[in-house]
C-alpha cells in the first residue's frame, strides 16, 4: 500500500548574516543567515538558540516563551541549542544571558509568526483578522468555522514563507501571559532519569578509534616561554608492541596516541616514553602573595568625590582584605569529545559551553574556514565556566586528521583537574567609613583579578597561537562598582 506523503510548507523567521562575536572573529568566519523560528506543515515548531543548556533548564523555559508568544502548546515547540550548523552565533553561554538576552529575538520571532499566521488564516477563511486568534496551536474564530479546524501547521501548508525578523514586533504584555511564569515540567528530565539521554560521552560513530593525550610537564599553564617548546623527544618504539595501537601523533608540544579500543589507548599513553625539557614554573605555594606580586596595570573604573575627606569625617572606619582562591570546576566526569575529519571537513561532537567560539578556534587550529566545521553539541558533565570540554575537542580534531578516521578522546581525571581553566583568584582590599547614623560616607575598593581568555589548549601546544604573553581579560570591573544607590 502506498504511504501517504507528509504535508509540505513552512514559515521561517530569520535575520541576515551577522558579524562574528568576540573570539569567534578568529578562524575565517563565514556568516550565514540566522534562523530563529520555523513552523512546518506537520504542525511542528522548531526554535533555534546559539546558547546551550548547562542544566539550568533553558530548553524548557525558551520553549515556554516561544509557545506563549505564538499561542502554541509548549509540547509543540522543540528547541535546538548550540549546534553550529543550525543556530545563530549568540556568543558565550554565560552570566544568565540566555533568558535576558538571547530569548529576546525568539520572543519577537514568535510574536511576528503569530501575526503572519493570522494573516494567512484571513486569506484562507475570508474572515477579518480581528475575529480570529490562536489558542494552544489552533485557530479560534468568532463565530466558529463550520466543519473545519485549522492548526498552525495547516496555515503554512503549501507555502514557503521566509520572513526577516522584525525587531519591532509587538509582544504580549505580562498581563496576557498564560504560560510564562508558571511551573512547567523540564523537557530534559524524562530522558535523563530513564537513561535515554545521549551525553557527549555516549557518542559513537562508525569506524571510530580512541585517543589519549600526553600532557606537558608545565601543568595547567597556557602561557609562558616554555609552552609549545618543551618537547625533546618521543619514543614511538616504546608502544609499537602494544595491541591495538594505530598511531602516535606529535605536533609541537601536543602528543597523543590513537588505538582501536579505549583501554588500549589509555595503556599506550601511559607507556609512551616522552622526554621534556626542564621547566621552571612560577611559585604559587602562597597564592595571596602570588596575586599580590602579579604584574598589573592600575585601572580606575570609578572615582567620585574626595575619598580621604570622607574617611576623615567618618565615625567608624574599617579596612579589610579578602582573598578568593583559584577554584576548580571539579566536573563529575572528565571531558570527552569525538571528531571526524573527512575530505578536508571537520565534524566535532562536544560538551562545550560555547559551540560557536569553539568552531572558530578549531578553524584556526586546522587551517579551515568555519563553513567547513560543524560542532554538534551534547550535554556533558557540567561546567559553569569553561572546563576542558573545548580543549579535548581540539585534541580529538588533531588525532582524527592524523589518522583519517573518527577519534574519541576522553581525558583522565588527573588531566581534567590539572588542566581545566580554573576560576580566577581575586584579592580584594576595602576601606570604608560610616557616619554616626550608620550611613556610608566613604568607600574604597581595589581588586586584583588576574584572568586570561583561556585559549584552546591545542592552539598553544602546537604553536599556532604564540604563548609568550597571555591575552588578559579585564574582569575586575564586573564586581568593583556596587549595584546599589546610596549617598
Amino acid at each position: 500500500m502506498a504511504q501517504a506523503s507528509l504535508p509540505t510548507g513552512s514559515l521561517s523567521i530569520f535575520r541576515p548574516a551577522q558579524p562574528p562575536k568576540g573570539l569567534a572573529a578568529r578562524g575565517g568566519f563565514i556568516p550565514k543567515d540566522e534562523i530563529f523560528l520555523r513552523i512546518t506543515a506537520d504542525d511542528q515548531v522548531v526554535a533555534f538558540c546559539g546558547h546551550v543548556d548547562l542544566g539550568t533548564g533553558i530548553a524548557t523555559s525558551l520553549a515556554q516563551i516561544v509557545a506563549e508568544e505564538l499561542d502554541a502548546r509548549p509540547a509543540q515547540v522543540r528547541m535546538v541549542l548550540g549546534h553550529t550548523e543550525d543556530t545563530p552565533d549568540q556568543g558565550a553561554t554565560i552570566a544568565s544571558e540566555t533568558i535576558q538576552v538571547t530569548a529576546i529575538p525568539l520572543r519577537r520571532a514568535a510574536a511576528q509568526a503569530r501575526r503572519l499566521l493570522l494573516e494567512r488564516a484571513a486569506e484562507l477563511t475570508g474572515r477579518a483578522i480581528g475575529t480570529m486568534t490562536l489558542r494552544e496551536g489552533e485557530l479560534v474564530c468568532k463565530p466558529p468555522l463550520p466543519n473545519r479546524v485549522y492548526c498552525i501547521g495547516d496555515l503554512v501548508e503549501g507555502v514557503e514563507l521566509r520572513v526577516l525578523l522584525d525587531d519591532a514586533a509587538v509582544v504580549k504584555s505580562t498581563s496576557e501571559y498564560r504560560l510564562v511564569g508558571r511551573d512547567m515540567p523540564r523537557v530534559d528530565i524524562p530522558d535523563k532519569v530513564t537513561g535515554r539521554a545521549v551525553y557527549v560521552h555516549d557518542v559513537r560513530v562508525d569506524g571510530m578509534l580512541h585517543g589519549r593525550v600526553v600532557r606537558p610537564p608545565y601543568e595547567g599553564y597556557d602561557h609562558g616561554p616554555y609552552v609549545g617548546r618543551a618537547l625533546l623527544s618521543v619514543d614511538r618504539a616504546s608502544v609499537a608492541h602494544l595491541p591495538g595501537v594505530v598511531d602516535v601523533v606529535v605536533v609541537g608540544d601536543f602528543v597523543g596516541v590513537v588505538a582501536e579500543r579505549e583501554e588500549q589507548a589509555a595503556a599506550a599513553a601511559q607507556a609512551l616514553r616522552v622526554e621534556w625539557a626542564p621547566v621552571a614554573l612560577p611559585d604559587l605555594t602562597d597564592p595571596v602573595e602570588a596575586v599580590r606580586d602579579n604584574p598589573a596595570t592600575p585601572r580606575v573604573v570609578l572615582d567620585r568625590g574626595t575619598l580621604e575627606d570622607g574617611l576623615a569625617g567618618a565615625k567608624t572606619v574599617l579596612e579589610r582584605e579578602y582573598f578568593w582562591p583559584y577554584q576548580m570546576h571539579g566536573s563529575i566526569g572528565p571531558s570527552c569529545s569525538v571528531a571526524d575529519w573527512q575530505d578536508g571537513k571537520l565534524k566535532v561532537w562536544s560538551g562545550t559551553q560555547n559551540p560557536h567560539m569553539l568552531r572558530a578556534d578549531l578553524a584556526l587550529l586546522m587551517g579551515l574556514s568555519t563553513a567547513d566545521i560543524q560542532v554538534i553539541r551534547h550535554e556533558a558533565a557540567g561546567c559553569y565556566g569553561r572546563n576542558c570540554a573545548d580543549d579535548v575537542g581540539g585534541d580529538a580534531a588533531l588525532l582524527s586528521r592524523a589518522v583519517g578516521r573518527p577519534v574519541r578522546v576522553q581525558l583522565s581525571r588527573e588531566q581534567e583537574h590539572v588542566w581545566e581553566p580554573k576560576g580566577a583568584a581575586q584579592l580584594v582590599r576595602i576601606r570604608g567609613g560610616i557616619d554616626a547614623s550608620g550611613q556610608p560616607v566613604a568607600y574604597d575598593l581595589d581588586t586584583s583579578y588576574p584572568s586570561n581568555v583561556s585559549p584552546l589548549l591545542a592552539l598553544v601546544l602546537t604553536g599556532v597561537v604564540p604563548a609568550d604573553v597571555p591575552s588578559v581579560a579585564q574582569m575586575g570591573d564586573r564586581t568593583s562598582v556596587p549595584p546599589y544607590d546610596y549617598p
